[in-house]
């Protein structure tokens, strides 16, 4: 094997491990394996590293069936790396320079399978289950395409799927550092082509980059935010105020929060509470950053289930813990998570004794989450439909299986174009 072909083997196998055995993120699992096997970066572009890892973990369920039908058994993450460069290797316009490496691997292992498969197309084929179709197509576990197939048309979903493999790219200018003409300027000179929202003035969408977004040095100096809108529209439910004390029951990393001084020119106060020591630090030197008064919020290292405020909020930001299953795009490693079902079954008694305990405060709740499952949405809050209000802000209404669907908002990335959100308003009963 080439020389420069093993070593993306290798990285991208190591880092897939990592994202199956440490429940982290591709980006965490990737500068991991990068600090313990930097002598592959001596041989091979970072770029072509991160997105040989990236695109193994997109294509994870589909490379476990691919497995199932060649070997019948699992196998290492070596092996589903080599079974992905088999079937996707030569359709990578990033792999070109590896073109011939790739090609003589190809051959090598296709000679040596215990049945020859060589494109997706194959593994697709005479396979009549709509369900398993898609899952192995957009590579998702098929309980979660069995979801979608209940709540959406056949079309639909499968534009959903879809869609929820591609990054979206939002960026939020920081109106406390700068203004929205001189950035918009500054990172066309860069390469970077924005697109202004014509629902939310400081937001600008990402159309094309050249130079990966995150060297840009307009992000270390606190004048710009990677936000997705639909993350930027939970902060607008909530329609901060000056005056207003918000309570902000998952707080880290601090930047919904710095959203609510932003809107309010530093004029509100927060008691931002989370469970993580490290994440509040994280937080504080997040929201120093980019401006944001300081005197004027006080973090908390407490779980929100069992702290209980000295006084009153008027009102509560609960962005609550869940399976991100809607930010798919950004972070792959969501799916391999997914697989667990027992992890994913937590979230939703979470996200319904900290909902609980919000109530408790009698005032008004943004409740939100990062996710595309009724059961981490619509199921949750539909108990407390008397008390719904419809937030005022752009999206679709929830899933009209569910009665509360007119009541509260999602966003998705197929109809959107941002992350997958679920946000819900309630106010308390008179």
């Amino acid at each position: 094997m080439d020389k420069a072909i093993r070593y993306i083997v290798d990285f991208a196998a190591k880092t897939l491990h990592v994202v199956m055995n440490k429940n982290v993120s591709h980006d965490r699992a990737f500068q991991q394996v990068l600090r313990e096997y930097r002598k592959a970066a001596n041989h091979v572009p970072l770029k072509v590293l991160y997105r040989v890892s990236h695109d193994v973990i997109v294509d994870y369920y589909m490379l476990r069936h691919a497995e199932a039908v060649v070997y019948g058994k699992r196998g290492s993450a070596k092996r589903m790396v080599r079974l992905w460069l088999v079937l996707r290797g030569t359709e990578k316009e990033y792999l070109a320079g590896y073109s011939d490496g790739v090609e003589r691997l190809r051959r090598r292992l296709l000679r040596t399978l215990p049945r020859r498969i060589e494109s997706v197309d194959e593994l697709l084929d005479g396979i009549e289950n709509e369900s398993k179709l898609l899952a192995i197509k957009y590579s998702f576990p098929e309980w979660f395409v069995d979801v979608f197939l209940k709540l959406l048309s056949r079309e639909e979903a499968e534009r959903l799927l879809s869609q929820l493999n591609e990054e979206k790219w939002w960026i939020r200018v920081n109106t406390l550092r700068t203004d929205v003409d001189t950035i918009a300027e500054r990172l066309l000179e860069k390469g970077v082509v924005v697109k202004r929202d014509p629902d939310l003035p400081y937001m600008l969408k990402v159309v094309d980059y050249n130079e990966p977004l995150h060297h840009l040095e307009e992000m270390w100096r606190g004048e710009i935010v990677f936000q997705d809108k639909a993350s930027a529209l939970v902060v607008e439910a909530l329609e901060p105020s000056e005056g207003d004390l918000v309570l902000d029951m998952a707080a880290a990393p601090g930047i919904k929060d710095s959203l609510i001084m932003q809107l309010t020119n530093n004029k509100a106060s927060i008691i931002a509470i989370d469970v993580s020591r490290e994440r509040i630090k994280r937080t504080r030197r997040v929201l120093k950053l980019l401006g944001v008064d300081l005197s004027r919020i006080q973090l908390v290292n407490a779980d929100s289930i069992y702290f209980h405020l000295s006084r009153k909020p008027n009102k509560i930001i609960l962005d609550a813990p869940c399976t991100s299953s809607g930010a798919m795009g950004k972070d792959p490693a969501i799916k391999v998570h997914l697989e667990n079902i027992n992890w994913v079954a937590r979230f939703p008694q979470i996200q319904t004794r900290m909902l609980q305990l919000a109530i408790r405060y009698g005032v008004e709740i943004v409740y939100a989450t990062c996710s595309i499952l009724p059961f981490e949405g619509e199921e949750i809050v539909e108990e407390h439909s008397d008390t719904l209000e419809t937030p005022g802000i752009p999206g679709s209404p929830g899933y009209t299986l569910y009665p509360v669907s007119n009541r509260v908002k999602r966003l998705f990335p197929h109809l959107h174009d941002t992350q997958g959100f679920f946000i819900a308003k309630l106010i308390p009963r008179q």
